[in-house]
């Protein structure tokens, strides 16, 4: 799903290449996805109608049951979606800085957890509260995107160091501090506490590693 550009290339001079079948239907899914989080993130869980969606993408109703079956499925393959941008951007910028301080990881971190795109995972997980059908088909995909979170945790240097329970432990504490940071800025912003917070978690995990290093 990570690359879904329309294909528009030639074949010879002023011949367009038609896309075939899987080239649309890929085309149609990717605008069903985008439309789907762009709504959820700006209306809402509950406030996501199909309607909605169908209006932002540009796919009737009945494109949009010929490739999900229901409105809890697009959902879910959104949150899906919106866990491997995530995995995606964050592969990329550890790949850019080649050598990453602990620092430079944690605000990568941070970073995105207060994306927009991440408004999708708070919203879905208020709302599985009190859905259970949606709290039970989340719950599979959160298992997979948060272990693919661990296996991304293991590119950072120092990880090496730490046993899987450990390593999950502690990104597991450091998702739900900023997740928990990202949603009290929302109403109480306070810049110069998240600073010296994150140079604070900084300085723990450092001590962490090096004692690992010594023992």
């Amino acid at each position: 799903m990570a690359n879904r550009a329309v294909i528009a290339s030639e074949e010879g001079p002023g011949v367009r290449r038609r896309r075939t079948q899987r080239e649309r239907r890929e085309s149609t899914i990717g605008r069903l996805l985008d439309a789907t989080i762009a709504v959820i993130a700006e209306n809402g869980y509950a406030q996501t109608s199909l309607g909605l969606i169908c209006e932002r993408s540009g796919v009737s109703r009945g494109g949009l049951f010929r490739h999900f079956d229901s409105r809890l499925d697009l959902i879910v393959a959104a949150a899906a979606e919106v866990g491997e941008r995530h995995l995606a951007h964050v592969r990329a910028q550890l790949a850019d800085l080649r050598e990453p301080s602990l620092l430079e990881v944690l605000r990568l971190m941070r970073a995105r957890h207060r994306s927009v795109e991440n408004v999708v995972w708070f919203e879905l997980m208020v709302a599985a509260r009190t859905d259970p059908e949606l709290r039970v088909r989340l719950s599979e995909t959160g298992r997979r995107f948060f272990a693919d979170i661990l296996a991304v945790a293991r590119l950072v240097p120092g990880s090496e160091l730490f046993a899987d329970e450990d390593l999950e432990l502690l990104v597991n504490s450091l998702e739900h501090l900023f997740d928990g940071e990202t949603i009290r800025r929302e109403i109480a912003p306070d810049p110069a506490v998240e600073e010296r917070r994150l140079v604070l978690i900084c300085e723990f995990a450092e001590f962490l590693i090096g004692r690992r290093r010594e023992g």
